[in-house]
């Protein structure tokens, strides 16, 4: 059983974290959104190898982290459909739920996808700053100001704090072996073979445009696939645009969860 903290009654979502990080960095991101709407059973995990789910010797590619997560399905939610909403790594584990079981995917919210280790660098924008907060003052340390640097487009004092919550904590979990024996086999099994992953319920992609770590290329690409997605490609915004663009994060995020609550 992965590690997991369920939150409300209702619908049941699926919420999975980026790598490196664990469900505290989802739950930054989406709790200010069902604040303010009922409804919905958010399901947060940890994936194996991050937060307090453990490395297991069994996973050595993504088809067994992905064996995983459907595992914790069937043992958490047996016989329900659910929504599922993966940031980073999370959105690709999420595109292999779709791949695997569609009929039990209400639908599926895709954020900041793409620039897996196989992916053409030459497809990433370089990174840039566009908008430095005047409270980035005292108290942000040195280590916090060259992440900020290298990482986020747009650099705010609620965005450190944001990190002190949630990333800081959860990378010394990580586990790095397993992490390293993973990305050697990063892509499905289905998806190395040629096979496209397709999907027609509700769905929603969203990516930085830039984004130095995954583009938006490849989420473009992917908007064919899902044949009810919204795309949205976001400027001001890189690999962690739901922070640096909340309010516009949130209009999409609640028009997402409004689509899928009417196609149940």
């Amino acid at each position: 059983m992965l590690n997991n903290l369920i939150l409300g009654e209702g619908r049941p979502i699926l919420l999975l974290h980026g790598a490196t990080l664990d469900h505290r960095h989802m739950m930054e991101s989406f709790e200010p959104i069902f604040a303010q709407r009922g409804g919905w059973q958010r399901i947060y995990v940890d994936l194996p190898g991050h937060g307090q789910s453990p490395a297991r010797d069994s996973i050595r590619t993504q088809d067994d982290m992905l064996r995983s997560v459907v595992g914790f399905i069937a043992e958490k939610l047996p016989g329900r459909r659910l929504a599922v909403a993966g940031e980073s790594r999370g959105s690709y584990i999420a595109q292999g739920l779709v791949h695997l079981h569609p009929d039990k995917i209400s639908g599926v919210a895709l954020i900041v996808p793409g620039g897996s280790p196989t992916a053409d660098p030459a497809r990433l924008p370089e990174h840039v700053v566009l908008a430095r907060g005047d409270d980035l003052g005292d108290g942000v340390s040195e280590d916090e100001r060259m992440w900020l640097e290298s990482f986020h487009v747009v650099q705010t004092r609620e965005i450190v704090e944001k990190a002190r919550r949630s990333k800081v904590p959860a990378r010394p979990l990580h586990d790095t072996a397993q992490a390293a024996r993973v990305n050697e086999a990063f892509d499905f099994s289905f998806h190395a073979s040629g096979d496209k992953t397709r999907f027609d319920g509700p769905s929603l992609i969203v990516a930085g445009r830039q984004d130095c770590m995954s583009g938006y290329l490849d989420a473009i690409d992917l908007h064919a696939q899902f044949t009810r997605s919204t795309l949205a490609v976001l400027d001001a915004a890189g690999h962690g645009l739901a922070w640096e663009r909340p309010a516009v994060f949130k209009a999409l995020m609640n028009d997402w969860l409004d689509r899928v609550s009417a196609a149940y």
